[in-house]
């Protein structure tokens, strides 16, 4: 028995301390949620007008007769494509690279495994 009483009370300052970690880590979860209120805040009217510009064009071609092939590359070459012209082009991604991004990480799992 004295043993066991032995055992509980080496076992206290492990329990001690995993009350102490659980009490900061539940204190920094109840702050977190606080701290992403105090980032920078977008317009909520910022996107509209591109919208509006893509919902008008939208309403055009549907109120038109079908276009041709011609016209709908000629359309295209402005930007990205027919309808969203070059809206947000800077904000798309692109690889600078040739080979899919799969080929690379295979590439590399190969090497690790030869090594």
């Amino acid at each position: 028995m004295k043993f066991i009483a032995t055992i509980i009370s080496a076992i206290r300052p492990v329990q001690f301390l995993f009350t102490a970690l659980m009490c900061t880590l539940l204190l920094f979860a109840g702050v977190t949620p606080a701290q992403a209120g105090n980032m920078p805040k977008s317009k909520l009217t910022e996107g509209t007008d591109q919208l509006q510009k893509i919902d008008a064009k939208a309403q055009t071609a549907i109120d038109k007769p079908a276009t041709s092939l011609e016209e709908v590359e000629e359309r295209s070459k402005n930007g990205l494509n027919e309808v969203q012209g070059s809206a947000d082009k800077d904000k798309m991604y692109t690889s600078k690279s040739s080979k899919p991004a799969v080929t690379d990480k295979l590439e590399k799992a190969l090497d690790k495994m030869n090594k």
